[in-house]
């Protein structure tokens, strides 16, 4: 699905830079990287630095502060990736409240740098932070 989105978003002529795919974290941003390549689209993985032009990009959801795309996929927005288990471990339930809180904040940041078209993929159930569309 995310190549065929992403094939169709450049195929109507937007800026290939104004494409992005945005993931949890920079494991899955490489793998999610490669995955399109190995499936004939070619993207720019940006991890630090300048987003470039010529090509759609692949970052963190950390990375995408403060930047605005035509069109972005959040991908991977499952419930064993959005709230981490990593960041909730061993934390007092304050601690824990705050996390999600972060968290939340976090996958609004990355659904906020859509400014036309945004799609979410996820594998499994859907991440309790994304409101259900039923």
């Amino acid at each position: 699905m995310a190549t065929q989105l992403v094939s169709e978003w450049l195929s109507t002529g937007a800026a290939p830079e104004t494409v992005a795919v945005l993931v949890r974290d920079a494991r899955v941003r490489d793998v999610v990287s490669r995955g399109l390549r190995d499936r004939g689209v070619r993207m720019r993985e940006v991890d630090s630095g300048e987003l470039g032009t010529g090509l759609p990009v692949v970052m963190t959801m950390h990375r995408a502060k403060g930047t605005e795309f035509l069109n972005v996929l959040l991908f991977g927005v499952s419930a064993s990736a959005l709230p981490s288990r990593a960041v909730l471990t061993g934390l007092s339930d304050a601690e824990r409240d705050d996390a999600l809180l972060r968290e939340r904040s976090l996958l609004y940041v990355a659904a906020t740098r859509a400014r036309d078209q945004l799609a979410c993929t996820w594998s499994g159930p859907q991440s309790p932070l994304v409101p259900s569309l039923s």
